[in-house]
């Protein structure tokens, strides 16, 4: 799948979008990078309203190209490398939303699998 970022989205787009296309997950971004296996603080979430284009470092639009076998550290590489988006995949688990930090290494896939198993 691929998400195109525009001069006129928001942070709520970009967020519908891959919930969409990823069933039982979602994005949160956050104004500074996190480090591999490690949470980000969230008093440093974007709200959702934010103007992508007050956020992205690249020219838009831009096209982030996405599927079910990456895994969510790629993903989230995939965001910092290509727009400068500091995001961060959740999981829902029984009604929860939580980080994926201890399971980065998991493809998109086997987190929606863990989702629809809670």
């Amino acid at each position: 799948m691929e998400i195109t970022l525009s001069q006129d989205d928001t942070v709520l787009h970009l967020k519908q979008a891959f919930v969409e296309a990823f069933s039982g997950l979602k994005l949160e971004l956050f104004k500074k990078a996190h480090g591999d296996s490690q949470s980000s603080s969230a008093r440093m979430r974007v709200k959702g309203v934010e103007p992508l284009a007050d956020l992205v470092t690249c020219n838009l639009p831009c096209t982030v190209k996405l599927d079910e076998t990456m895994k969510v550290s790629e993903v989230e590489s995939a965001f910092e490398e290509q727009t400068g988006l500091h995001v961060q995949v959740f999981r829902k688990m029984r009604g929860v939303w939580i980080e994926t930090v201890q399971t980065d290494h998991y493809t998109l896939t086997e987190q929606m699998t863990l989702s629809a198993n809670s």
